[in-house]
């Protein structure tokens, strides 16, 4: 297998990687390296540093909070960037905007709120962000993230986001300005443009839609990448001593994750999350920690952990089709006789 991941704090490996290959990036304290495309992170960059609106969609687990998380917790991965993509280095200052807490329009802009007794309207916190961001653009990089966009189920306060979201001039209720000029914003949401994806939680409305210039859709990476991930990230992960994890049983475990996510597809196995790397990895500590456990229990312990018993008759087969033919308990599928 090629290995074609590249280094971010490397700036000339970053400069030499192709725009489908993957780039390691510092972790944030506590977590593994994350690993992107090339492409996405050049895209992000650029729209960030131009003061432009970006969406980045995807299904549930596919980084795209992570990604976010990675350039804003951990400075260097930004400064990187920028450097390697020849921007002007300033720091990256995030605003964190919650969008499930909006329910109408008006609380985009304000809110009650009660001192000494007395309510009152004060701003709202997005508001408020912004006016800090238009202070700080000639010293750093604004950024304002709408978190979890595709959980608004209101349209109103989706046409409530078109007044803030602009390069001219926010009115305020109390008759005050803002220039929205030199802010970047990103959404981030599960909304997918095929007509026959599963991961749409709301219709955006055509205005916002526009609001997007730059677009950004990930998906879940391919079975060789991913792979090449846990490989990587098995080098530098203390979690999974004393036992390090054979290639046979890395590349099982990711057999199994894409099955998993090829019968999700298909509208099987419903109660299942998606896969991730942060489950595989889950996968291959209980297998070093507890090796008398056969693979088909430490999937039902952490992949398939929240399996309902509808789905348990076809996880058998899945399980089946992964790790061979077992001999299952009819009542609990995840207790076969065949060791790894």
């Amino acid at each position: 297998m090629a290995n074609n991941i590249f280094r971010l704090k490397e700036v000339e490996e970053f400069r030499r990687a192709g725009s489908g290959d993957l780039i390691e990036m510092l972790p944030v304290p506590g977590h593994h390296p994350l690993f992107m495309k090339k492409k996405d992170l050049e895209v992000l960059t650029t729209s960030i540093c131009n003061h432009e609106v970006c969406h980045i969609s995807g299904p549930t687990g596919t980084a795209k909070s992570s990604l976010l998380e990675t350039i804003d917790l951990v400075p260097e991965n930004f400064e990187a960037l920028c450097l390697a993509m020849g921007y002007r280095v300033m720091p990256l200052k995030v605003f964190y905007i919650e969008m499930v807490v909006y329910e109408t329009p008006g609380e985009l802009l304000q809110r009650r709120a009660l001192k000494n007794g007395t309510t009152y309207d004060e701003k709202s916190r997005l508001v408020g962000c912004i006016e800090e961001a238009s202070g700080l653009r000639e010293k750093t990089y604004p950024l304002i993230w709408l978190r979890e966009l595709g959980r608004v189920h209101t349209p109103s306060v989706q046409g409530g986001l078109l007044d803030l979201i602009t390069t001219g001039f926010i009115n305020l209720p109390d008759k005050s300005k803002i220039k929205g000029l030199g802010i970047a914003w990103i959404a981030d949401s599960n909304y997918q443009a095929e007509s026959d994806a599963t991961h749409t939680l709301v219709v955006f409305d055509d205005a916002l839609k526009r609001r997007f210039v730059n677009n950004i859709t990930m998906d879940y990476m391919s079975y060789e990448q991913e792979i090449q991930i846990l490989k990587e990230i098995i080098k530098v992960e203390p979690l999974l001593a004393p036992v390090v994890p054979s290639d046979e049983l890395i590349e099982k475990v990711v057999k199994l994750g894409q099955e998993i996510r090829s019968q999700k597809l298909e509208g099987n196995l419903l109660s299942v999350p998606m896969p991730t790397i942060c489950g595989y990895l889950a996968f291959l500590r209980m297998a070093g920690r507890l090796p008398h456990l056969t693979p088909q229990e430490v999937s039902m312990y952490t992949l398939l952990g929240l399996c309902s018993k509808e789905d348990r008759r076809q996880v058998t087969g899945v399980l089946n089709k992964v790790f061979g033919l077992q001999t299952v308990d009819a009542e609990d599928p995840s207790i076969g006789i065949n060791h790894f």
